[in-house]
């Protein structure tokens, strides 16, 4: 008990903690179901290993100006948030794009596209909309953080070069002593990054 301090004064002091204890608790129990609600207005649409987590797909591809600062605006907003991130870049791996095709039902997709907890958020539009208007930090709640310093394999960039071809996408067919396909990597002769994706 503190000096000069009554028995009565340490008990109104105990119970006036509690209610805003509560209040907060209250408040963050609100908070869970304003998110949850919000999650559940978006298309269920998940794309794999997105369950808990945020997938964009991307290009960086400067063929179409709009689309390449499309996908950089969303990436960087993204990234503000400092949330692990797992970027499908399109123009990086075409079985990427067959995957997008897939999910969104569509041959006609535009990117970027951003994913969150197997939801479909949108395109850039959406994404510059809800994180003006404070809704983007209530969406990636519960997603784990980033790495700080990027992958040590792959900077970053989530493709490495393949071993087996050393990039060039072509192997040494033995049997038919010609040069064939590689199996192992993409079109780019690129696999990804087994640290990082």
């Amino acid at each position: 008990m503190a000096e000069g301090e009554g028995e009565g004064e340490q008990v109104k002091r105990i119970i006036s903690l509690t209610p805003s204890k509560t209040l907060k608790l209250l408040k963050k129990n609100s908070q869970v179901e304003d998110t949850e609600a919000l999650l559940c207005s978006f298309e269920e649409k998940c794309p794999p290993g997105g369950e808990n987590s945020v997938v964009v797909y991307t290009t960086t591809l400067r063929g179409i100006r709009r689309t390449y600062e499309d996908c950089n605006a969303v990436r960087s907003i993204v990234d503000s948030y400092h949330v692990h991130v797992i970027e499908r870049d399109v123009s990086m791996d075409s079985g990427l794009k067959e995957e997008l095709r897939g999910l969104m039902g569509t041959k006609e997709v535009r990117v970027p596209l951003v994913f969150v907890k197997g939801r479909l958020v949108g395109g850039a539009e959406q994404v510059a909309k809800l994180d003006e208007e404070g809704k983007l930090e209530a969406l990636f709640g519960g997603i784990p953080r980033r790495m700080s310093s990027g992958c040590r394999r792959c900077g970053g960039v989530r493709f490495v070069m393949c071993k087996e071809c050393n990039g060039s996408s072509k192997v040494l067919d033995c049997a038919l002593n010609k040069k064939v396909r590689c199996g192992r990597c993409n079109e780019n002769g690129l696999v990804q990054c087994p640290i990082c994706c």
